[in-house]
């Protein structure tokens, strides 16, 4: 019987620090990372913890929608550890010992239900002000839109080199073919075509 460990944030830019270190103090038998959005359960570390768990074991999280803010992948996931019989510890739920297993089981559905709910309905509310936000940008001329990955102003220095190759080799006919550019510099043609529009 393992003591299993999920730590999760939604971008490589954000740290796993907190989560570790509470894992270190639970002292997990194992550790599971991801840096992926919630939105999704396809994600890596997700993946190799459903195929590492037994019967037995315990997951913990320290909060439920690192495991996901989808209100029904949650609901997907609590199912299949029951279906295991695994054992989920949320840290930032209560847990109930009333010593009847049944009613413990009970209180701990409702709690992931309530913040289930809570997890996605918190996850609506951020695209609705983000596109609320993009809406007033575009009316004052302010949105920009994501920022370009191949672009002589890139924050991706690997992108600004990728541009600055290409425009040099455009600009002085050194290719036979957009097709043979595209694959010399490893991008797609459409990707090419979007770069060439640039410059």
């Amino acid at each position: 019987m393992a003591l299993i460990f999920y730590a999760r944030v939604s971008s490589k830019g954000q740290n796993l620090d907190r989560q570790l270190a509470r894992a270190k103090q639970v002292k997990a038998d194992k550790i599971f990372t991801d840096k992926f959005s919630g939105k999704t359960t396809d994600r890596p570390g997700l993946k190799k913890l459903l195929g590492f768990i037994r019967e037995g074991d315990t997951v913990e999280v320290i909060s439920l929608d690192r495991l996901s803010r989808n209100y029904q992948d949650i609901q997907h996931l609590v199912q299949k550890f029951k279906d295991l019989k695994v054992k989920l510890i949320v840290d930032d739920l209560p847990q109930t010992n009333t010593g009847n297993n049944l009613v413990d089981q009970f209180m701990l559905d409702m709690m992931i239900n309530l913040m289930g709910f809570v997890a996605q309905n918190e996850r609506e509310k951020i695209k609705e002000r983000q596109r609320q936000g993009i809406e007033q940008a575009k009316k004052h001329g302010a949105y920009k839109g994501r920022a370009k990955k191949y672009a002589a102003n890139s924050n991706d220095r690997e992108g600004r080199l990728v541009f600055e190759g290409i425009k040099r080799d455009y600009q002085t006919n050194n290719y036979k073919s957009k097709t043979e550019l595209a694959r010399k510099y490893g991008i797609s043609r459409q990707q090419l075509y979007r770069i060439l529009k640039l410059i």
